[in-house]
């Protein structure tokens, strides 16, 4: 973030403001900083901090946000809480899925958007198929 900072300052010339979205667990770990002293100089970047997992007891009020980042956020719960169960995940992926018609985005946008994210998944079929089933349940 450092250096991106800079980067984009010296290309732009203008101010550019951070923003870290840790998406770990441990929710007393919150970096807001970050710097070097040499010699006596000092150059150092603040920045505030949002914890993804600050949101986990606001994950259904979220769902009728219209903010991608809503959204987003959603999808990272679902995940840590889903781990090590495929059928969960795929009920979460389904519960998204619907909150993302609920928003007005089409079918081909949702498939995109979802195999765009992770074709690497092995569910990615099962996403697919997931999104096709809902599009038809609307």
């Amino acid at each position: 973030m450092f250096s991106y900072n800079y980067l984009l300052f010296d290309r732009y010339a203008r101010p550019i403001a951070n923003l870290a979205v840790l998406a770990d667990e441990d929710a007393g770990w919150r970096p807001d900083h970050y710097g070097f002293e040499v010699l006596g100089c000092r150059h150092t970047l603040k920045f505030p901090v949002v914890k993804l997992i600050g949101y986990a007891d606001r994950a259904e009020s979220l769902g009728a946000n219209p903010n991608p980042f809503a959204l987003i956020t959603i999808a990272h719960l679902r995940t840590r809480q889903t781990k090590g169960d495929p059928q969960a995940r795929y009920q979460a992926k389904l519960n998204l899925v619907r909150a993302l018609y609920r928003q007005g985005w089409d079918r081909q946008r949702i498939l995109v958007s979802v195999c765009r994210y992770r074709l690497d998944d092995a569910s990615a079929e099962c996403t697919r198929a997931t999104a096709m089933a809902s599009y038809r349940n609307r």
